[in-house]
């Protein structure tokens, strides 16, 4: 069945590659690229799809993360702090969109307005009370102050397009500023794009590039190899080792932000309880579970690419300590059927996966949690969903897989905001700690670095004191292409892929 699935794909994949093709001159520069997920629509504002204008090179931010998560200029050439809820923001002179149309600070105020109108999640970025554009200069007005508001201007979510289109046509083929410009999307299929030849800042050395949707990673190895596409990311790590060392192939890898994390419910009967959610999470192999998906172990919910990523109490596997723990508590195999009990009740837990991000891991790791559980008494059903976030959202689960970025822009905040406030949008495992919400409410006052980086290592201590998630593993990113194509990059900001400088020789 699953050959015939891969089949399938490589033949879909062949069709939509040789259509994107027809029509393009033989001598033009075409890169055909396989992308594990093209979204529903082109517009930023519409959940997370402005991630893929920002990926194929058409999206830009006002401003953008280097490698090591630096906040450098991109469509603005400066920025300023007036006072705590005041921030002045200065644009580029030479900056069109790619109708030729001077990008402004007026364009800039209705793309901003519209991210908030538009999309729940802003308010999570920054509290904005209105905009105010004076030529090329902006001044945001925060509602109150914010450490991260840099940082978080970098997310595709405040892209700067041509606001005065239709929003059928912002959907469909926004006009951005970047090297390239969307000539055919297809939902959830096909993105065509071309150079833009307004671009400010050179011109981008392909003509076209082609993009497909192809959601199974054992497919995308095929596409790579059958040479039906030139560039694809994230390749499962058990099959990068057919492009290693291979001269037709270049391999490009970096750790970033993402960990594999296994929410826990901690409302459950059984979750709810500590000593059980300790216990699990010395029951996780992460040692094996890394030597099967790559990365490295994690101990805590921030990457160790990140500054603030050491932690010194996180938890290994430890079957020994997580059995002290079950029977202290009381939790006891009565009828010696190999599972727990406690007041009649067996330990029986359902955990929800699904593929995430192109990647098979989430199976690699609930396979192994699932045989490792059962050596501590505790039964682990697994269910395998097309799309856990339903599942998440309802809070019909005791255990759900996710491939998260602990820091999208860089910043620590947004990140635990997000899911570990108690009150946060995205707070998957119904985590309630009134310390820790304390401190959280710091990160809005405080700008130095140096201070937010320490307290984004207090609250990741405090979170594993209390067990709240599983931590797996620190998810390591890659694209792989073929020797022909130069130029590319993988950068450790997962929106980030598509640049004027890559080339097909």
């Amino acid at each position: 069945m699953k050959k015939i699935k891969l089949l399938l794909c490589l033949f879909m994949l062949t069709t939509l590659c040789g259509c994107s093709n027809s029509n393009k001159n033989e001598s033009s520069k075409t890169l055909n690229a396989a992308m594990f997920w093209i979204s529903t629509s082109l517009d930023p504002t519409n959940n997370y799809d402005g991630w893929v204008l920002s990926r194929i090179g058409v999206g830009e931010t006002l401003l953008k993360l280097n490698e090591k998560y630096e906040v450098e200029p991109y469509l603005a050439k400066s920025y300023e702090q007036i006072d705590d809820t005041t921030w002045k923001l200065t644009l580029k002179d030479s900056i069109t969109f790619s109708n030729g149309k001077k990008v402004t600070g007026e364009n800039v105020k209705s793309c901003l307005e519209r991210a908030f109108e538009k999309n729940t999640r802003a308010i999570d970025y920054f509290d904005l009370n209105h905009v105010e554009a004076k030529g090329q200069d902006i001044y945001l007005y925060l509602n109150k102050s914010s450490g991260a508001i840099l940082n978080n201007l970098c997310e595709p979510l405040f892209t700067i397009y041509d606001a005065s289109q239709s929003e059928e046509d912002i959907a469909s083929h926004p006009i951005c500023t970047g090297p390239f410009v969307v000539d055919d999307f297809v939902s959830e299929k096909t993105i065509d794009t071309s150079k833009n030849k307004k671009y400010y800042d050179g011109k981008a050395k392909l003509d076209h590039v082609h993009f497909s949707q192809v959601a199974d990673s054992d497919a995308r190895v095929l596409a790579l190899q059958s040479g039906e596409v030139d560039l694809a990311n994230t390749i499962d790590y058990s099959s990068l080792k057919l492009f290693r060392n291979n001269k037709d192939y270049q391999v490009l890898e970096v750790l970033g932000p993402r960990t594999n994390v296994i929410y826990m419910n901690n409302e459950t009967t059984f979750l709810s309880d500590l000593t059980i959610r300790k216990a699990l999470s010395y029951s996780v192999n992460r040692k094996s579970i890394v030597k099967l998906i790559g990365g490295k172990e994690a101990t805590g919910l921030y990457s160790s690419a990140l500054p603030y990523g050491d932690v010194s109490n996180g938890y290994s596997l430890n079957l020994k300590e997580a059995n002290r723990l079950l029977d202290e508590a009381g939790y006891v195999d009565t009828n010696n059927d190999g599972i727990r009990e406690k007041d009649g009740q067996e330990i029986i837990l359902n955990y929800y996966e699904s593929a995430d991000h192109g990647s098979a891991d989430a199976n690699i790791i609930a396979q192994s949690m699932q045989s490792e559980a059962k050596k501590i008494g505790i039964k682990i059903k697994l269910n395998q969903v097309e799309n856990v976030n339903d599942i998440k959202a309802a809070g019909t689960f005791d255990l759900c897989s996710a491939n998260d970025s602990s820091a999208p822009t860089g910043d620590p905040e947004i990140f635990i905001q997000q899911r570990y406030l108690s009150t946060g949008s995205s707070n998957t495992g119904r985590y309630k700690n009134s310390n820790l919400d304390n401190l959280i409410q710091q990160f809005s006052t405080t700008y130095d670095l140096k201070q937010r980086q320490q307290l984004a290592i207090q609250a990741s201590e405090m979170i594993l004191d209390d067990a709240a998630n599983i931590y797996v593993s620190y998810v390591p990113l890659n694209t792989v292409t073929s020797s022909k194509v130069k130029g590319a990059i993988c950068h450790p900001v997962d929106y980030y892929m598509i640049t004027k400088d890559i080339d097909l020789k």
